[in-house]
């Protein structure tokens, strides 16, 4: 079913300290989102296809925030996408978000995600009860509202953040990663899920400051899931992702 459009640029990001801004900035005018964004690679997603299964997942996960909330075989169909192994261990409620929780009425996200970034990520934790940490939670908020969230990766966090001194580039963001056997996000460390919304205003900031010229599959305008050439924060994150991934293959 189309989603009926209301898509503008993200909000605005939430004040972020004056040395991080430099960074971004500086990150800005040295990398080509259009470029990182077209070549953004994650099995069948590549962009001369129209990214696929982001397409499905966007549309199934967005009517279903609208209408009847969010289900247990949303987040399995997401950690699937993801390459999750253990799918069948998830548990969860049937119902692990009610409708309208990131979404007015009308179709809009609520004017208070402005400032409480988090609050949709905690309300979609209490239904979950075992199975998928901070990455997949994310990954779940970001196809049901790839306008106001992105997901936060590993890769994203050991070139953005801490935990990977041989791949780190950056200090953007305050949260860790750590390796026993496979990279994951802890999500007992302090600064989650606060550094979650770190996340989201680097990306919002990046959103606001780029030209006008994402450029979206057509389906995706065509469907109402984006405006013309506007980035949204999952077109951001999508983007830094091919960074980090690149950054990453060059061990």
């Amino acid at each position: 079913m189309k989603i009926e459009s209301h898509m503008i640029q993200p909000f605005s990001p939430n004040v972020l300290p004056n040395e991080l801004l430099v960074e971004l900035q500086s990150f800005l005018d040295s990398h080509d989102l259009v470029k990182l964004y077209e070549a953004y690679l994650w099995k069948n997603d590549v962009h001369y296809a129209g990214f696929p299964d982001i397409f499905r997942l966007e549309l199934q996960l967005g009517n279903h925030e609208r209408v009847g909330g969010l289900t247990a075989c949303d987040v399995k169909d997401v950690a699937r996408w993801g390459g999750l192994t253990k799918v069948n261990q998830i548990q969860c409620a049937d119902l692990v978000l009610k409708p309208n929780t990131i979404y007015t009425q009308d179709g809009k996200p609520h004017p208070w995600l402005k400032d409480s970034i988090t609050k949709p990520l905690v309300r979609l934790k209490e239904g979950i009860y075992k199975g998928i940490g901070p990455t997949y939670i994310s990954k779940v908020l970001r196809f049901a509202c790839p306008q106001e969230f992105g997901a936060i990766d590993t890769r994203c966090v050991r070139v953005f953040g801490d935990g990977d001194n041989k791949n780190k580039r950056h200090s953007w963001l305050n949260l860790h990663v750590r390796n026993s056997g496979r990279w994951f996000i802890p999500g007992y460390q302090e600064n989650w899920p606060s550094g979650y919304g770190r996340w989201i205003d680097i990306l919002r900031y990046f959103a606001h400051n780029s030209p006008q010229n994402c450029p979206h599959p057509p389906q995706f305008v065509n469907q109402g899931l984006r405006s013309q050439n506007i980035w949204t924060c999952a077109d951001v994150e999508m983007a830094l992702f091919t960074y980090a991934s690149s950054v990453l293959k060059e061990k």
